[in-house]
């Protein structure tokens, strides 16, 4: 993360990745959910949706049926997906999968979402169709229905992936801290049985090595942590130009 000019700084990709992910694992989500999750809460935030500002409420939102099926009527080509309450982060991949594989097979794909939770966040499946080398247009009602079509990539429009990459996510300094320190929760505790198991090998009380292929000296684990009360933290410094 870097430091701008006034309050913001600059998220980089992989940090994003890692704070949202590790809020979906701290509130609960199972592993097989997190990625898409944390791709559409990523896009949400890049896209100036509710992003950052409002990534807890929608966490928490996002559990509400998320164990639901979606259910899918229509023909091959103009789709209805009931998503039966669910958040719009939890069916977007899903309705990219079906505007790709119907823009493979017929050259064009509309799926329209029904009973759709945060339907103004249905906006993520433009950047997550991006994967497939194709864009979407969405259309989103008041009345909460959100409508994507399959287009072709636009020449004039960046990959909101890459932008990322080589330009971050702006977004509030302590804000972003906030969220740091709260994804830390998702962390193993500090315990001695943490700490027996913290590299690719494994200490025992007694201090042998277990799982060590060229023997105890081709290691770099230090066995006095097994004896130390406290182990120092690295800590994200809110420094001057760097974060």
């Amino acid at each position: 993360m870097t430091a701008v000019n006034g309050p913001d700084c600059i998220v980089s990709l992989r940090e994003a990745r890692i704070v949202i992910d590790r809020l979906l694992q701290w509130k609960g989500f199972p592993a097989g959910r997190r990625p898409a999750l944390t791709e559409a809460g990523l896009y949400s935030a890049s896209r100036g949706l509710s992003g950052f500002e409002r990534l807890l409420d929608s966490i928490d939102v996002l559990k509400i049926g998320i164990e639901r099926h979606s259910t899918i009527s229509g023909d091959e080509t103009n789709l209805c997906l009931d998503a039966h309450g669910k958040h719009a982060w939890a069916v977007a991949e899903e309705v990219s999968d079906l505007l790709t594989e119907m823009d493979r097979r017929h050259g064009k794909g509309c799926v329209k979402v029904v009973n759709l939770v945060a339907a103004e966040e249905f906006a993520v499946v433009g950047p997550v169709i991006q994967k497939h080398g194709l864009d979407a247009h969405i259309e989103i009602s008041r009345s909460g229905t959100a409508v994507a079509r399959v287009v072709g990539p636009s020449a004039c429009q960046e990959n909101e992936l890459l932008r990322i990459c080589h330009h971050g996510i702006p977004t509030d300094h302590e804000l972003w801290f906030e969220l740091f320190d709260a994804s830390n929760a998702a962390q193993a505790p500090d315990t001695k049985l943490s700490r027996l198991h913290t590299g690719p090998i494994t200490l025992a009380e007694d201090g042998t090595l277990v799982g060590a292929e060229n023997g105890e000296e081709d290691h770099d684990m230090d066995i006095s942590l097994l004896t130390e009360e406290f182990i120092a933290e690295p800590v994200m410094k809110k420094g001057k130009d760097e974060c």
